[in-house]
């Protein structure tokens, strides 16, 4: 049985399968195709579904990470805050990343690295985005 503790996946199996990366693995990729409504997202965003794959192995791969830090936008990161950063994204925070992702017109040279700092990044800057993009509307640029 899987819970959520702490935003952390555990359970009783995995305790005494410590060590077991597979079953880690899935574990994680099951949490998150089931949080993050992935069969949804590929539904709603059909010209989007490798990059969704691409996103949900990113996710599992960066949780499953035996690290101690983990590099985000040229900033070593504890591990254990940042699968505790991932662990918080929800379906529109994926939204966000795609949207974000198709209006970028700037060369990526680094895609993994861009997509896990934009992952990272977007429970903590949507609002700012989205409030930004309103106020741009609302009054407009000349």
């Amino acid at each position: 049985m899987i819970k959520i503790e702490s935003n952390l996946i555990s359970s009783e199996e995995a305790r005494e399968e410590e060590g077991n990366g597979e079953d880690e693995y899935q574990r994680y990729q099951d949490y998150f195709r089931r949080s993050l409504y992935i069969e949804d997202l590929k539904r709603n965003y059909p010209y989007n579904d490798k990059l969704i794959e691409e996103i949900l192995s990113l996710l599992v791969d960066t949780c499953c990470s035996r690290r101690a830090y983990i590099r985000i936008a040229s900033d070593d990161k504890p591990a254990a805050i940042v699968k505790s950063q991932l662990m918080k994204l929800e379906y529109e925070h994926i939204q966000f990343v795609l949207d974000c992702f198709k209006e970028n017109t700037t060369r990526v040279r680094n895609i993994r690295q861009y997509l896990l700092a934009a992952l990272y990044n977007a429970p903590i800057t949507i609002d700012g985005y989205y409030t930004a993009l309103v106020h741009h509307d609302m009054y407009g640029a000349d």
